[in-house]
């Protein structure tokens, strides 16, 4: 869908698991015997999905990450609506440390994507990037985005530091917004100087406001029959992270996004995105 451009890197930082999906053609009624349809045993982690997707747009990717021990979550796929229901724990999953990002060599990369959780480390990793940025020419500089999903992570430190903010529906909920639009213009007035603020909301499409102030919308692309909805978001950060390292313009890039999402939806896992 997209050329190769340029020999550094998109690095996505976060978590890696094991997702297991249950697929059944309805949503099991409590305290009944069920039989699946099938079972899929595949990665999942939101920056392990942005990666692989953003790798399959024709960008080197790479994901820095911990392992999760064992299964991290089941998923209940329901193939007559293609909603998932997601049962998951985080006890004890390990998380990246700042010593350990220290170890990476910055001159390879372009992007840097961080996934808003460990806020603690996080927020020290990002100082670094910034740090870096200052002594390198505007072409040198890596970009930074950063996903504000989960609440209680309290990713709000990226809504003033970083270059791309990704507002997850959940997200933006929880802040009282009730469409991407309103959560767009919200956050791009906290957000820092010169940033771009992205927001989807599923079925209604998504919606971007760049350095610029101008606010773009996309409508959703839905596929034919709806599958699979498990990693919609990633898949979407992902093509977005890959349209703009193209610098493509943001209407653009936003219906890039949404139009990949829509297709990660009419499938089940991330192979063939690309094409």
């Amino acid at each position: 869908m997209l050329e190769p451009r340029g020999d550094k890197k998109v690095l996505c930082a976060g978590l890696i698991c094991l997702d297991i999906l249950s697929v059944m053609d309805h949503y099991p009624v409590e305290d009944t015997d069920n039989r699946i349809k099938r079972q899929i045993w595949q990665k999942g982690g939101n920056c392990a999905n942005s990666a692989a997707v953003v790798a399959q747009l024709g960008e080197q990717a790479e994901f820095f990450g911990t392992l999760a021990t064992g299964r991290a979550a089941d998923i209940i796929i329901n193939t007559s609506t293609g909603s998932r229901t997601i049962i998951h724990t985080d006890k004890d999953l390990p998380e990246l440390t700042f010593s350990q990002f220290q170890q990476l060599d910055l001159n390879q990369y372009k992007w840097i994507h961080f996934e808003g959780r460990n806020m603690a480390e996080v927020s020290q990793m990002v100082n670094a990037v910034q740090e870096y940025n200052h002594s390198r020419s505007m072409e040198d500089r890596i970009n930074i985005s950063g996903e504000c999903e989960k609440a209680k992570y309290k990713p709000e430190y990226f809504t003033s530091t970083v270059d791309v903010l990704f507002i997850a529906k959940e997200f933006a909920q929880h802040h009282g917004f009730s469409s991407a639009h309103a959560a767009v213009d919200g956050f791009h007035r906290r957000a820092k100087k010169g940033a771009t603020v992205v927001c989807a909301w599923g079925e209604a499409g998504a919606d971007v406001m760049g350095p610029d102030g101008v606010h773009h919308h996309s409508d959703a692309f839905s596929p034919g029959q709806v599958v699979d909805t498990l990693g919609a978001g990633d898949t979407f950060n992902g093509a977005i992270i890959a349209a703009m390292c193209r610098s493509l313009p943001l209407d653009e890039v936003l219906k890039f996004g949404c139009r990949v999402a829509g297709k990660k939806c009419g499938q089940f896992g991330y192979r063939g995105l690309g094409e």
